[in-house]
Order: C-alpha cells, then structure tokens, then sequence
C-alpha cells in the first residue's frame, strides 16, 4: 500500500510540475519582415571598357531573433540567436546605364538563367558579434551563410552591421564580393564598343535591407 501511495505520489507531482512547466509564458523570438520598396540591392562591376551598376529595390524575406537577443549596446559578442532569410527577384535589378540600359538587362537576365532560376537568396546558417558597441551606433556583426546564384550554392562570409535604432524597424546592410564564375555564369561581353567590352568576373553586391518588426 505504502509502495502504491509513494508512486501515486511521484506520478502526481511529476504530473503537477509538468503543468505549471506548460503554463509558464514562452519567451517570444523577434521577427522582421522585408518592407518592399524600401531596400536597395546593389551590383557593382567592372568591365574592359568602364565600371557598371544594377541596381533593385526589392528584398524579401525574413529574421528571427532568439528570445535573449536585445539589440542594443549592451549585445555581448559571441554567436547570435538568429535566423536570416533573403530573397531577391533577379528581374527587379537593371542597369543604370545612361545609355541603352536595356542591354544589360537583358545580358543580365541570360547570364543568371533568369527564367529558370527567377531569385537570389541567402540563408544565413552563423552570425558572431562583434564589439565594442557604442550607444545609438550601428552594431557590427560576421555572417555566414549559403548563397544561391543562377542554381548554384557557395557558402560565403562577409561583415554586415545592423541599424537598430528604430524600435520599429531595423537596417541590415552588407557588402558582398563574389566571383560569377564560381556560380556558373559567364561574364556577360556586350555587343558594343566595337566588341571590345568584356564584364570582369569580381563583382560586389551591396545590400542595404530594411525589415519591419512583426507582431
């Protein structure tokens, strides 16, 4: 009897800790959505001939901060909480060429298999901080992640900071240096200049990403 009652004991409070465990209020992550419109994706690049710009304005996606994460001075550095989603529609960029934009739209569009491969997109998988942080200043990060170009996947790590001055919303921005060939796309050689124009294989994507904070 004595051996019943002790389990019927154990059991209960074994069951009475689970419940209050259940009821104690989950410490909500931070989420950030892409505001369309309001970020800028930039692509610089050089050729045979002169420099060239592309230039989007849209990045969607998403972060999620873990429930600790508190983006202020007072962030320690070490590895975030944080997860990092970005996607970018390869037909929102376009030349800024002031002559015949056109072109390299369309050059672009061909080298990057637009029609079979419509998105860039990033997947965050580390970020470390890195300090000394200031007060009311831009907080300093390392990424790394996989990005996809054109079908093809290569890890890449670049610094990237984070504005997060408004409680509204936060800045993300990066700079991001890639060769084309090593996602398999073939320097684009427009039909100009006398056929002399060749794009350089090192380009830099610029990202300013605006996200608005959900819920």
């Amino acid at each position: 009897m004595r051996n019943c009652f002790s389990l019927g004991l154990t059991a209960g409070g074994a069951a009475w800790m689970l419940a209050a465990f259940l009821a104690l209020p989950a410490r909500a992550q931070t989420h950030y959505g892409g505001v369309p419109g309001v970020s800028s994706v930039k692509v610089d690049g050089t050729s045979t001939l002169h420099d060239w710009e592309m230039e989007g304005k849209m990045i969607g996606g998403s972060m999620e901060f873990g429930p600790d994460v508190k983006l202020d001075a007072s962030l320690p550095d070490g590895k975030v909480a944080v997860k990092a989603h970005a996607i970018i529609p390869v037909l929102t960029i376009h030349s800024k060429a002031e002559h015949s934009p056109e072109i390299m739209d369309g050059l672009m569009q061909k080298a990057l298999k637009a029609d079979t491969f419509p998105r860039i997109e990033y997947t965050l998988t580390e970020m470390t901080s890195k300090g000394p942080h200031e007060a009311g200043k831009p907080l300093n990060f390392d990424a790394t992640g996989n990005l996809v170009i054109a079908g093809a996947t290569n890890q890449v790590s670049f610094p990237v900071t984070i504005d997060a001055s408004d409680p509204a919303k936060i800045k993300v921005s990066a700079t991001v240096p890639i060769k084309m060939t090593a996602y398999g796309v073939d320097p684009p050689a427009p039909n100009i200049g006398l056929g002399l124009m060749r794009c350089g294989d090192d380009v830099k994507i610029i990202i300013d990403w605006t996200l608005k904070k959900r819920g």
